[in-house]
């Protein structure tokens, strides 16, 4: 086949069969930016689910007409040069969504309920009497704001609404009022005059320059005692040597988090050492449902780029046809 297409990480195998049909499928070794390096002469499209796809890259592919980011955030790929190199860039928005969401919610209860902290008392310590010291809270008819209405955060007020009776807080630019008051969500335009008003903040938003540690040290001090912080975004959204300092102080009751800054987070990160922490390793939309439609997404998102048809691409940069 002369289309070759550059898998920097393992996609679903219902993804990689769909591929081999219409494509040769290069595999990286591991997923630095130098083993794939020296594969990307000759290839037409790239999936990449974590690797960083910047000008080295770009400057190496001349033949490159695609760049798929596996899953909906695309931080790790630079979207101007790539728009420079004429390199479509697409994503799958909404296609980990419901697994993201049901992560959240489960942390929200695992923190509402101290489990974890149950769990390793009773676990490694044989401490059955610490159940008199694990009084949680119910998520029934408590206020939760979500940041960020997108497919994430849509389905985590969906769920909070149905199954729990919650008041739920939307912050976000892009979406109106109506379309928050449509699905049951109070628009809220100022986040430090909706953090004290939460017992549960949610963060489903991207990361941009912009959004650089959005929740820091302030923020977190404008949060009830009695809150709890969840982040299945992304790291760089939550200045973390601040959100230790409010856990460790007390400032709110706890946080679960998905994301770390930088990934894979260091050994020695203080927050492992937090009681009132959960942590779980960047696997909001590793759920196999989501992963299947994750990949066959970018599969068929890189194909149609390929093949010219751009009628149903998700593209990130669509200033890229206009430049073509």
């Amino acid at each position: 086949m002369s289309t070759k297409v550059l898998l920097t990480e393992m996609i679903s195998p219902t993804g990689v069969a769909a591929l081999e049909q219409k494509a040769e499928v290069v595999y990286a070794p591991d997923p630095s930016v130098e083993s794939a390096l020296p594969l990307v002469a000759d290839v037409s499209a790239i999936i990449s689910r974590n690797t960083v796809i910047d000008e080295r890259i770009f400057a190496k592919a001349p033949k490159l007409k695609a760049v798929a980011s596996h899953g909906v955030g695309y931080d790790h790929i630079d979207i101007e040069a790539a728009t420079r190199h004429g390199v479509c860039v697409v994503n799958t928005p909404g296609a980990n969504a419901q697994s993201v969401a049901e992560l959240t919610i489960a942390l929200m209860l695992a923190l509402g309920r101290k489990m974890v902290y149950a769990d390793h008392a009773l676990r490694v310590r044989h401490d059955f009497s610490v159940r008199n010291k694990c009084s949680g809270q119910d998520m029934r008819e408590k206020t939760v704001l979500i940041i960020g209405m997108g497919a994430v955060g849509r389905a985590v007020a969906q769920i909070c609404i149905a199954g729990f009776s919650m008041r739920v807080l939307g912050y976000s630019p892009h979406v109106t009022a109506e379309q928050m008051t449509a699905i049951g969500v109070e628009k809220v335009d100022d986040l430090d005059l909706a953090l004290p008003l939460a017992d549960y903040v949610t963060i489903h938003c991207p990361y941009t320059e912009d959004r650089y540690h959005m929740i820091h040290g302030e923020r977190l001090a404008k949060m009830k005692p009695s809150a709890y912080l969840i982040n299945c975004a992304r790291g760089k959204l939550i200045d973390e040597q601040a959100l230790y300092e409010a856990l460790k102080n007390g400032t709110i009751a706890g946080a679960g988090l998905d994301v770390f800054d930088p990934e894979p987070p260091a050994a020695d990160n203080p927050l492992f050492a937090l009681e009132n922490v959960i942590v779980t390793p960047h696997l909001g939309y590793n759920a196999l449902d989501s992963f299947n439609r994750m990949s066959l997404w970018s599969v068929e998102d890189v194909l149609n780029v390929i093949q010219g048809d751009m009628e149903k691409v998700h593209l990130v940069n669509k200033e890229v046809l206009r430049d073509a």
